[in-house]
């Protein structure tokens, strides 16, 4: 198995222009990290996920290209604008820039923050696999911030994927060895754990726990 991609056209919901962009459509990698960063096989896939629109710098899934979401999120170019002259964007690599991009868009949108922690996670993963690990900590203390307000909000409507967000703060704030934190939040994703099928995270969160108490990243 390789991993796929396609050329797609768009129409930019920010500055109404057509462009084209390489997507992905099939991975292929083994096994992932704790923070589940897949291990691709090949280059890395992940700035693929996205649709750039190469006019006014606007990034998002392709889902977020369709009629219906151009017309239930606006955004205009002077906004992109403004993300990309932040201080911390300058501080993002190439390879992470559009992840972080496409999460302060959906700030702006509001939607849910469910959504926006992932953008900001895949960006720290495209850091990690650069091996710059201080624009890494800056997109994981994003990640967690808006992890922890889809909990506070209850925006996760599937119970199995409030276990795996919980337990996803307590292995981010390990990594960033907030040793007291992470203890907390892999005690509350035990907690949330009630279905058989969830093992596999009841085993991953008692063995991150324990490395957490020895400080071992």
């Amino acid at each position: 198995m390789t991993t796929n991609y396609k050329t797609e056209s768009f129409t930019c919901p920010c500055c109404g222009k057509e462009f084209e962009s390489k997507i992905v459509t099939m991975i292929t990698h083994e096994g992932q990290d704790s923070d589940f960063l897949p291990h691709f096989v090949g280059a890395n896939p992940l700035p693929f996920y996205l649709a750039k629109c190469s006019y006014c710098n606007y990034v998002g899934y392709p889902e977020d290209y369709s009629v219906e979401n151009s017309h239930k999120y606006s955004i205009n170019p002077s906004q992109i604008k403004k993300i990309l002259s932040m201080p911390l964007a300058k501080k993002i690599p190439n390879e992470a820039i559009d992840f972080f991009v496409a999460g302060k868009i959906y700030e702006e949108q509001k939607k849910n923050p469910y959504f926006t922690g992932n953008l900001y996670l895949r960006g720290a993963w495209c850091c990690r696999l650069i091996e710059n690990r201080k624009a890494e900590i800056e997109l994981q203390q994003l990640a967690i911030r808006f992890f922890k307000l889809a909990l506070d909000k209850s925006t996760i409507s599937n119970p199995d994927t409030v276990s795996v967000v919980t337990y996803l703060v307590g292995e981010l704030y390990r990594r960033l060895e907030d040793r007291k934190s992470a203890r907390e939040w892999f005690e509350a994703t035990v907690e949330t754990i009630i279905d058989p099928e969830q093992q596999w995270l009841l085993e991953l969160t008692q063995k991150q726990a324990e490395l957490n108490e020895y400080l071992i990243n």
